[in-house]
């Protein structure tokens, strides 16, 4: 890795970043905000998103129409496709003008030039080594921990929104953006099952929301670890991905960690693969999980409805007898091991 694409403290002075490691991602983003045109531009633009709100039971999803996101949004994501192209997310392969700071000695935090948040970061590993969670939840903790002050990171599993699934990597945007960040208390007391709660760990099933998740707090680490090392065998249980279960993770740090578990049975909606006007270009992740849905085409924006949203997260979300066997699983699992 070229030294010319790592940057220290040192370097980012003049953008005062702070002692907080949340800080000196700011200041990365001030940074190349003034020495890369692409990333300006995109970022220059952001004010101009056009956002929709849809109403449910006591709860929201917004849906952006975001031009800059027609990439990700379409990406060819098939092992033919990956194999044809050269790895984005490998630094011979990054912008000339891209800078990015260490965050350990495995990854490294790069601005995204095309955001969906108001500062929108992509934290990539140093080796072209696939997405793969199993070998890396501490690494998003300890991500989630030290940029938790400003942002949210989140996980896209291989099968379900990484546009680069030959190479590990998380992101991270703006705290309190996607709907969940500010949902999340009262979705949790309306609508969430408690399936653990013990040793400093609490386990909830949470339904009702359209797109079913688990969620997973602690003050402690290896408490957080333990409950998704339950929650993912019980995943590969139910059978739902030849390799990686599929899943989406969206994790958050404010005095202890809150892990959020979108268990996944498909990456697309059917409306994504219609032909003509039945055509909807919304290829959900974790943001869209979130509750923040993003399609990069103006008249699908315009013409997305509510039925929509709920025949999307229908369709892709694990159906109810196989949310059934993994909370039963997760809820064994835990109540047997120490």
């Amino acid at each position: 890795m070229s030294n010319d694409l790592l940057l220290t403290l040192d370097d980012l002075a003049h953008y005062h970043p702070g002692p907080d490691p949340s800080d000196a991602a700011h200041a990365l983003l001030l940074q190349q905000a003034q020495t890369w045109e692409l990333l300006r531009r995109g970022y220059e633009s952001l004010p101009t998103v056009q956002t929709r709100t849809f109403s449910f039971d006591g709860f929201r999803v917004l849906v952006q129409f975001n031009p800059g996101r027609l990439t990700s949004s379409s990406a060819k994501v098939d092992d033919r496709s990956i194999r044809e192209r050269k790895c984005f997310l490998c630094a011979e392969n990054l912008p000339r003008e891209q800078r990015g700071i260490a965050h350990g000695t495995d990854f490294l935090i790069l601005c995204n030039p095309f955001p969906i948040f108001p500062e929108h970061f992509t934290v990539v590993h140093r080796r072209h080594t696939p997405q793969q969670i199993l070998g890396s939840v501490e690494v998003l903790l300890a991500l989630s921990r030290d940029l938790g002050k400003r942002y949210v990171l989140f996980y896209n599993g291989p099968r379900c929104g990484a546009s680069a699934p030959d190479h590990m990597h998380f992101q991270a945007g703006t705290r309190e953006v996607m709907p969940i960040d500010l949902e999340y208390a009262a979705v949790r007391a309306s609508r969430g099952r408690t399936l653990y709660d013990g040793s400093g760990l609490r386990v909830a099933l949470i339904e009702g929301y359209l797109r079913p998740c688990f969620a997973i707090e602690s003050s402690r680490m290896e408490s957080v670890v333990r409950g998704f090392d339950s929650w993912y065998s019980a995943m590969e249980a139910a059978g739902t991905s030849p390799d990686e279960p599929m899943m989406n993770i969206i994790a958050s740090y404010d005095g202890g960690w809150r892990l959020l578990l979108f268990p996944r049975r498909k990456h697309r909606p059917s409306f994504y693969f219609a032909e003509g006007e039945e055509r909807i270009l919304i290829s959900p992740a974790a943001v869209d999980l979130g509750g923040l849905c993003t399609t990069p085409l103006e008249h699908d924006f315009t013409k997305v409805t509510s039925d929509h949203l709920v025949r999307m997260f229908d369709e892709i979300c694990v159906e109810k007898g196989a949310l059934a066997q993994i909370a039963l699983a997760v809820e064994k699992g835990l109540r047997g091991s120490p």
